[in-house]
């Protein structure tokens, strides 16, 4: 008996991907089995989940073969229907004015890496690069929220 699946969800989304792909195509890309690919588009098999490499992999494959890209389809509309729920958007100045802050954050951190007096000198360490790209993911947030109130 076929498994009904919620429509737009990945485990829909890969299961109608693979019943348009051959085994040894799937095998050859990814270097996994088209049963453990049905075992993951089973939306109660908790122990078994879709890779997000796996998925682009799978776009790739469905792609050469004329047949779209439905993971970052479905992908996009996820997002894009989780952004159109968004009702509050913050005050474009409120929101220049925290990416200012953020900017500033990052610009000292950088700089507090490069010095010579830091743990490593003028190199900048793992330590030092991760907190390097913490305050650059915090300027991308900014800037993302800012998108949206101007949208």
């Amino acid at each position: 008996m076929t498994k009904l699946r919620e429509p737009l969800t990945v485990e829909h989304v890969l299961s109608q991907v693979i019943s348009k792909l051959e085994e040894d195509e799937v095998k050859n890309i990814t270097n996994k089995s088209i049963s453990h690919f049905r075992k993951c588009s089973d939306p109660d098999d908790k122990d078994h989940n879709l890779h997000y490499i796996d998925a682009i992999k799978l776009d790739i494959l469905m792609q050469r073969k004329s047949l779209g890209t439905p993971f970052i389809d479905n992908f996009s509309l996820t997002l894009e229907d989780e952004f159109n729920k968004v009702n509050v958007y913050e005050n474009v100045a409120s929101t220049l004015i925290k990416i200012g802050g953020r900017v500033g954050n990052l610009m000292d951190t950088t700089h507090d890496a490069m010095s010579p007096d830091s743990p490593m000198g003028k190199e900048i360490s793992k330590t030092e690069k991760d907190q390097i790209y913490k305050a650059i993911n915090e300027v991308e947030e900014k800037i993302a929220k800012l998108k949206l109130s101007i949208k």
